[in-house]
């Protein structure tokens, strides 16, 4: 009896021990089902009484690779949202190169070339959106 009892135990920890990590697996994303909302994480600058401040540049660069990813950005909407005093600093346009991992990304702003602001976000993407994952949006410059 004692024979099967320790059989019985060994077997269930032998089928209980994996070597697989789960945790480092990445995500199949060939099922996943999203919304159609497309997702940008913007910073906001504004000055003390609550203006908004436009920026002469800024740049949001990937400290890793040092990809600058607001150099795509320009145009009509770009110069709406400057106007009012907001920067996008990721997009679900980056969605795929961050997909299933995280990313720290400096936004600096510049006024008369010179920076006024530096600030860092962690940021990260699912199988269907971008995700702010740390960092303040919300930008007083004094």
């Amino acid at each position: 009896m004692f024979a099967k009892m320790t059989l019985v135990f060994l077997s269930i920890f032998l089928v209980a021990c994996n070597d697989k990590d789960d945790a480092i697996k990445q995500q199949d994303c060939s099922t996943a089902i999203c919304t159609l909302n497309f997702v940008t994480i913007t910073v906001s600058v504004k000055d003390p009484a609550g203006e908004a401040i436009a920026l002469d540049s800024y740049e949001v660069i990937d400290t890793a690779t040092k990809e600058d990813l607001a150099a795509d950005l320009n145009g009509e909407e770009y110069q709406y949202l400057k106007e009012q005093g907001f920067y996008p600093i990721i997009s679900d346009a980056n969605r795929v190169q961050y997909q299933n991992a995280t990313a720290t990304l400096t936004f600096k702003g510049y006024i008369d070339n010179q920076e006024v602001i530096k600030q860092d976000y962690e940021v990260g993407a699912d199988c269907c959106h971008v995700s702010l994952i740390t960092g303040n949006t919300e930008i007083v410059l004094e």
